[in-house]
């Protein structure tokens, strides 16, 4: 468990209590009181700001801390409000919140920095793949940016509405329904939900398009990652075979 360093505890005015870890959703980091502290990727001064005053329907948002100055990150090191709840199978719960968020974001700015992450040049690659069963998106599509892990960093406590625990942006901005594009493919790739998730979501707009892009995104990323592992690269193999022959079925 990465514990934060005095001067971080001092600058974000942590209580004076016995650090805990968090798990996955909270980037592995420490909770101390009723505060989550984490190292900070490169998003996150942009995610910070934006949760500092987004609202999405039906779903609580980890609000960040200032620090004692009024910095979002200090050495390396942001912090949220902590909230109860743990990740869960609720993938069809949180896909229908994926497209909630994307309304939120549809008038929020991308981060202006340049980015050659893994992540990055992996959603690069899967935009341009050009497989029979790719299509052309309509010229008319609505972008926004979107949310390239909600399913990961999304907790559920009993009856209690969803809590959005940080923002991951895409690298580019993308259609409207790739983040819930996004969610089903990882739900299935973790055997969390059933395959019809994708006749549950057929209303979305071209969706059997985005959920190619979305399977393709993991593929690049597993090629990518160092932390990669093989018997995930099978069921990503499993889902993208099963979405390719649906896409077919569409043209």
């Amino acid at each position: 468990m990465p514990v934060p360093p005095n001067h971080v505890c001092e600058a974000f005015q942590t209580p004076k209590e016995v650090p805990a870890p968090l798990g996955h959703a909270w980037d592995n980091g420490t909770k101390i009181g009723d505060m989550a502290l984490s190292q900070a990727t490169p998003t996150a001064l942009w995610s910070a700001k934006v949760r500092a005053g987004l609202s999405v329907e039906g779903a609580r948002i980890a609000r960040p801390i200032l620090s004692t100055d009024g910095r979002y990150t200090v050495a390396g090191w942001k912090a949220s409000a902590w909230s109860q709840g743990d990740l869960a199978r609720r993938v069809d719960e949180t896909a229908l919140l994926a497209l909630k968020l994307a309304d939120s974001l549809a008038s929020v700015p991308a981060p202006t920095a340049q980015r050659d992450d893994v992540f990055a040049r992996a959603e690069a690659a899967a935009w341009q793949e050009t497989g029979e069963a790719y299509r052309s998106l309509a010229p008319d599509t609505e972008l926004c940016v979107g949310h390239a892990d909600l399913l990961a960093s999304t907790i559920f406590h009993h009856l209690l509405p969803p809590t959005i625990v940080d923002l991951v942006p895409t690298a580019a901005l993308r259609p409207r329904g790739y983040t819930c594009a996004l969610v089903i493919v990882d739900g299935m790739i973790a055997g969390a939900v059933d395959d019809s998730i994708c006749d549950r979501f057929a209303h979305i707009r071209d969706i059997d398009q985005l959920l190619l892009r979305a399977v393709a995104y993991r593929r690049h990323v597993n090629n990518l990652h160092p932390e990669a592992k093989a018997n995930t690269r099978s069921h990503i193999n499993r889902v993208e075979d099963l979405l390719v022959s649906r896409a077919y079925a569409m043209l």
